[in-house]
């Protein structure tokens, strides 16, 4: 649908020294329990990196480095040579594209796309699918089973002369972000709500939305990255086009400083 037919996606295993393929799509036979050392390989070396790591003219680059190799099998060193590493995917692959899942710091696996056309990857595939892999990262999160969270409970002040969020005495967030994650845990704690919409943080009045050019979904970008960064047992996870979980380790203790 997304118009990239060979594709895999690997997950970090072994407390992140290797990589193993959960899904595939486009290929003769499935590439599922294809598993790939940390820092070998293109899969390998996006994962040790962290980078998005893109090839094209493969075949050349294959046949200049094998040719090496039996020069080197041929001289007295070949006993030393490692066996060759066959490449998960497409034999006759001429471009490949491979991006990192983070979630934070944390590399849960990687994205690989690849194509037998070496013009097939452009710019503007590597942007969208930096976005897909993010999605992708955090969805992959989310299915994860967790540690049950911590019986400490989260305490979370808010100051409205300037719109001040702090946790557990922390500075977390100000200005707009912070109303809008104050609505957010009082709508919570008041009526049990965990998803939300962008649209009705727009008709809400007392949030005080610039009549133009609002940049909500900017706005709720850097809340969302702040807490990532600051607070991650508060998250937004995005659920759908427009709309957002609120999701909580626990129940936050909820202040307003001066009341």
């Amino acid at each position: 649908m997304l118009g990239f037919a060979h594709a895999m996606v690997l997950l970090a295993e072994g407390e992140g020294r290797r990589l193993g393929c959960v899904a595939s799509r486009g290929y003769a036979e499935p590439c599922r329990g294809v598993e790939v050392r940390v820092g070998e390989g293109l899969v390998g070396t996006v994962a040790e990196r962290r980078r998005m790591l893109r090839v094209a003219g493969m075949e050349a680059e294959l046949r200049y480095g094998r040719a090496v190799r039996d020069r080197v099998a041929a001289s007295s060193e070949g006993p030393a040579l490692a066996p060759e590493l066959p490449l998960p995917g497409l034999p006759d692959a001429q471009a490949w594209l491979g991006l990192p899942l983070m979630v934070c710091d944390r590399l849960i696996g990687v994205l690989a796309v690849e194509s037998a056309d070496p013009l097939c990857f452009d710019e503007w595939d590597e942007a969208f699918l930096q976005v897909l892999a993010n999605q992708l990262a955090l969805g992959i999160e989310r299915l994860r089973p967790t540690a049950a969270p911590s019986a400490r409970a989260l305490r979370v002040t808010y100051y409205p002369e300037d719109d001040c969020v702090f946790v557990d005495d922390a500075y977390l967030v100000r200005n707009l972000p912070g109303r809008i994650l104050w609505k957010l845990l009082t709508l919570h704690a008041e009526e049990g709500r965990t998803e939300f919409s962008n649209r009705e943080l727009r008709l809400d009045a007392g949030l005080g939305l610039p009549a133009l050019k609002d940049n909500l979904e900017s706005r709720l970008i850097l809340l969302r990255r702040r807490l990532e960064e600051r607070c991650p047992g508060i998250r937004l996870v995005p659920v759908a086009r427009g709309r957002f979980a609120l999701e909580l380790d626990g129940r936050p203790e909820l202040r307003v400083a001066g009341a």
